[in-house]
């Protein structure tokens, strides 16, 4: 009886342990399109509207710029 209570508690604490380590690796995980690009080191182009850096494959290029957005583009370029 004893023994039979050890082995069933053991298996309670190890499936416990499984399901914390599994939703904690589910948290922290990256969209799958981006964690490639982040692990090789992506470039970074500046933008001139709002003085800020952006990975080049989310901005947007207009007129040999990169923009964070539209609005940052229609908001340099209208100057």
């Amino acid at each position: 009886m004893l023994l039979r209570l050890i082995v069933i508690l053991m298996i309670a604490y190890v499936a416990v342990a499984a399901l914390k380590s599994l939703i904690r690796s589910s948290s922290r995980r990256r969209p799958a399109s981006r964690v490639d690009a982040a692990e090789e080191g992506e470039e970074m182009v500046f933008d001139p509207q709002c003085q800020s850096y952006v990975p080049k494959a989310d901005a947007i290029e207009k007129s040999g710029h990169y923009f964070c957005s539209q609005e940052c583009a229609r908001l340099y370029l209208a100057r």
